[in-house]
């Protein structure tokens, strides 16, 4: 008899089978773990922002009133406000495309009161952030005492 040299229909499906059951696993922790990534930097990208707004007023810089305002509407950004709540906005930082406010984040502005041995902050400001995709959550909490937290939920 004569030997045949290849590979049967059956291996090769088999072969292609295995290759795109990798690849839709593969890619689907790629997409999640890019994600991840974007919230976590817009948390952190928060967390620094609040707390450089809480010490611009605890130092009193430029000798006015300063104020955080979260917008959670059509566009989601937090701006920090020199002037208080009225005030000019020194910088206003929009959320990555992918990440949003949580409906649990009201749009509101808050007074940072100057000094450093007061309380800086009237009431304590929840800030939530969500993906797109529903998958990947954070917290931010701003204390009475000008502590700001984080709240990591995957």
């Amino acid at each position: 008899m004569k030997r045949q040299n290849g590979f049967s229909l059956i291996e090769l499906l088999l072969v292609i089978g295995i290759a795109v059951i990798l690849a839709a696993v593969a890619t689907t922790n790629y997409l999640n773990y890019r994600i991840r990534v974007v919230i976590e930097k817009e948390g952190s990208r928060a967390v620094e922002y609040f707390r450089e707004g809480i010490g611009k007023a605890r130092s009193q810089q430029d000798g006015v009133t300063w104020a955080i305002n979260i917008n959670n509407g059509e566009s989601d950004y937090y701006e920090l406000l020199s002037g208080g709540a009225t005030g000019t906005s020194v910088g206003r930082v929009y959320l990555d495309s992918g990440v949003t406010f949580t409906a649990t984040t009201s749009s509101s502005t808050s007074v940072i009161t100057g000094g450093p041995t007061i309380t800086p902050i009237p009431s304590q400001i929840n800030i939530g952030m969500i993906t797109t995709n529903g998958v990947f959550r954070e917290e931010i909490t701003i204390k009475t005492n000008g502590q700001v937290t984080r709240d990591i939920q995957y």
